[in-house]
C-alpha cells in the first residue's frame, strides 16, 4: 500500500510541477460591410544568446471571408532597421535577417494558411556584441485590396 501511495504521490507532484510553455501571438480581426478576416502574429520572441536561426512564429489567417478579387497583404517593418539595439548603449547593435516577410499575402478561403518567420544572425554579429540586452520591434502592417 504505501508503495502505491508513494507512486501516485510522485505522480502528482511531477504533474504539479510540470509548467506548460506556449508561444506569444497576437489575433486581430478586422471586417468591412461584406468581408471579414481574423490574422495572428508573431509576439515576445526571445533570440538565443549566439543562436545563428531562431523560430519567430508565423503571420496565420484565422479567417479569412474576403470577396472575390481581394486579398489582404501584411507588410513587416522594423524600429531599429533590423538590428537588436542595445537598451542601454545606443552604438552598439546586432544585425538580423528576417526570413519570410518578403510577400505575405491571403487571399479568399485561406482559412489557416500561414506563412512562418524566422531571423538569421551572422556569427561576426554575436562576436561582436556587447553584453546585456538587445531589442527590436517589428511591426505587421495588413492592407485589404484589390487582388
Amino acid at each position: 500500500m504505501r508503495k502505491i501511495l508513494s507512486v501516485l504521490l510522485s505522480v502528482m507532484l511531477l504533474t504539479l510541477c510540470t509548467v506548460p510553455c506556449f508561444a506569444d501571438s497576437m489575433t486581430i480581426s478586422t471586417e468591412t460591410d461584406s468581408d471579414k478576416w481574423t490574422l495572428s502574429y508573431p509576439a515576445d520572441t526571445e533570440i538565443p544568446w549566439e543562436s545563428a536561426s531562431t523560430s519567430l512564429g508565423a503571420v496565420e489567417a484565422v479567417e479569412m471571408l474576403l470577396s472575390p478579387g481581394k486579398t489582404v497583404t501584411v507588410t513587416v517593418a522594423s524600429a531599429n532597421g533590423y538590428q537588436l539595439a542595445h537598451t542601454t548603449d545606443a552604438n552598439s547593435a546586432i544585425a538580423y535577417t528576417l526570413h519570410g516577410a518578403e510577400t505575405i499575402a491571403f487571399l479568399p478561403g485561406d482559412w489557416g494558411k500561414t506563412f512562418p518567420l524566422s531571423v538569421t544572425v551572422e556569427k561576426s554579429q554575436w562576436q561582436k556584441a556587447a553584453a546585456g540586452e538587445h531589442k527590436d520591434l517589428l511591426t505587421f502592417t495588413a492592407e485589404y485590396k484589390d487582388a
